[in-house]
């Protein structure tokens, strides 16, 4: 099976639904985040890509 690559728009750092949409995706785990917008924060937008392993320019400002 390929593998999806997911994108995630909100659920920052601070986002209390974002970390579940996490673990509920997690559970077939036949996916890849790759990329996200995660705050209109910049400093939380960016940790919590950093937090997620992600690469910096696979975070973005808005979406």
């Amino acid at each position: 099976m390929t593998r999806l690559r997911l994108a995630m728009v909100g659920g920052g750092e601070g986002a209390f639904i974002g970390a579940v949409h996490r673990m509920a995706a997690a559970l077939d785990g036949d996916w890849d985040l790759v990329a996200g917008a995660f705050s209109t924060d910049a400093g939380r937008n960016t940790r919590t890509g950093t937090q997620l392993g992600l690469a910096p320019a696979r975070v973005y400002a808005s979406f």
